[in-house]
């Protein structure tokens, strides 16, 4: 291998990368959004070249509508603006899947799941909130409060919720603590101790609107 050889696969570089790393940036936001881990995706190469190649295609053909008889891929300012694009479409593209309006478009196709990961992803409403009312049966007790938090620990299928404002009642509906106006008081819930949950939507809830 010469001098030149080194020199041209150098020069290449660039070109590589933005036929690469848009894609992978696309991925990535979109995987971390969803939730979705992407470290073991093997194929996660050619995905990114599959979307990059789209991507730039798209982009070249914008940037030549604005700046017209310009080199795009060998132009830094273009390179630049794909990789900061990427980041903000990797972003909303992933805020579209996971939105209200997404979902109610796969239910009008007839398709009844959510890009979420995990339970709690698809039955959360991330606009208006959720209210639980959890039954703990060892301790014969029912917490009641608004959803804050959740874990879910996918290798074991077990989860924990976190409420706030909450009342803890016994089966005999008697308050035993009533924090219901203290947002700074929270309590964890393990899902082996949690023998039922009921799911309480606000009335504009988009999940019970579809």
């Amino acid at each position: 291998m010469n001098l030149d050889n080194i020199s041209g696969m150098v020069d290449a570089i660039p070109l590589i990368m933005i036929y690469i790393v848009p894609g992978y940036i696309i991925l990535r936001i979109s995987n971390f959004q969803l939730s979705k881990k992407a470290d073991h995706d093997q194929y996660i190469l050619l995905k990114s070249l599959v979307v990059s190649f789209v991507f730039v295609s798209l982009e070249e053909t914008l940037w030549k509508l604005v700046f017209p008889g310009t080199q795009t891929l060998c132009s830094p300012a273009f390179r630049n603006t794909v990789i900061a694009s990427s980041a903000a479409v990797g972003l909303l593209w992933a805020r579209f899947l996971i939105s209200e309006r997404f979902e109610r478009i796969l239910f009008e196709l007839g398709i009844y799941k959510t890009l979420r990961s995990g339970i709690w992803g698809g039955v959360v409403d991330f606009e208006y909130g959720l209210w639980l009312m959890v039954y703990i049966p060892a301790d014969k007790v029912i917490y009641a409060g608004k959803l804050r938090r959740y874990m879910e620990i996918e290798a074991y299928g077990n989860y924990v919720i976190f409420l706030s404002n909450y009342t803890l009642y016994n089966y005999n509906a008697e308050v035993l603590k009533d924090y219901v106006t203290d947002n700074d008081k929270w309590v964890s819930l393990h899902s082996k101790d949690i023998g039922r949950v009921e799911l309480f939507y606000h009335q504009d809830s988009g999940k019970i609107r579809h």
